[in-house]
């Protein structure tokens, strides 16, 4: 018997143009079919019901989730099929993509922190009736044109690789091509290193130590760094604080010396990521 589920793909989505991709991986993963499509532009208040409703508003990171969500539209989708609803839970993955089940959304597309973690699914087909109120009397057309001018042609979601954008003064990586390509944890892996490497070499070690541990002076640090950063990359940069420690703890990373960090990640790749 067919069902429905509602899988709201957030701002983050757009702006790193992953919203086809998102769909194949759904469609392919689930067998569900893509039922409605429009998008809803968020206020403060409405992202606070609407997170009321399962009560997910209390986090140290909710703050955040309001900033990225204020006056940013989303899409909001709706799949039709066998066990919709289910398929689509077991398929967003964990909050916090540090500990999400391989194979789901957040363990992929380059995933590393639990505010721009890119879809919503509803928890209940009650709680989807209710989601779907706020979203519609929010609506502002079916049209995506709009939605997909706002790519910025690069992973603009990610804690990661804004980091590495500060370190290395240069611009974010390219969007992703394939959905298969964007592991969680070879991407966390990788700009971990990298980023030892780049503040070891611009003299920023203790400010980068700072902020993989999720300690606040680490970003302040930073930002006084990057005086460039844009208030979206400020905001991801900052959303990293509430996941940088649990990377730590997966990666088996352990407080070193600087010279000590500089033999062992000089002894990995230090090609750039593209």
């Amino acid at each position: 018997m067919a069902s429905s589920a509602l899988i709201v793909y957030g701002p983050e989505v757009a702006r790193s143009g992953l919203t086809c991709l998102l769909d194949d991986f759904i469609r392919q993963r689930t067998s569900l079919e893509l039922a409605e499509r429009f998008f809803s532009l968020h206020s403060r208040g409405s992202i606070d019901a609407f997170y009321s409703l399962t009560g997910s508003t209390g986090g140290r990171h909710w703050p955040l989730v309001l900033d990225i969500f204020d006056m940013r539209p989303v899409c909001v989708t709706m799949w039709s099929g066998p066990n919709a609803l289910p398929l689509s839970q077991e398929l967003k993955g964990n909050s916090q993509p540090a500990q999400a089940r391989s194979g789901t959304v957040r363990s992929l597309f380059f995933c590393d922190n639990p505010v721009t973690n890119l879809v919503h699914v509803s928890d209940s087909d009650e709680i989807m009736k209710a989601e779907l109120g706020i979203l519609r009397a929010r609506f502002m057309g079916d049209e995506v044109a709009a939605w997909n001018s706002l790519n910025t042609g690069c992973i603009a979601h990610s804690s990661f690789q804004v980091l590495l954008k500060v370190l290395s003064g240069r611009g974010g990586t390219r969007r992703l091509d394939s959905w298969s390509d964007g592991s969680a944890v070879a991407h966390a892996r990788f700009c971990y290193r990298k980023a030892v490497l780049l503040a070891l070499k611009s003299g920023l070690t203790s400010t980068v130590q700072d902020y993989l541990r999720g300690d606040r002076a680490g970003l302040e640090g930073l930002i006084r760094h990057a005086s460039f950063l844009s208030s979206w990359d400020r905001l991801i940069l900052e959303a990293g604080l509430f996941s940088m420690p649990l990377w730590n703890c997966l990666l088996g990373q352990r407080r070193r010396t600087g010279g000590e960090s500089a033999t062992i990640i000089a002894s990995t790749s230090a090609r750039t990521y593209e």
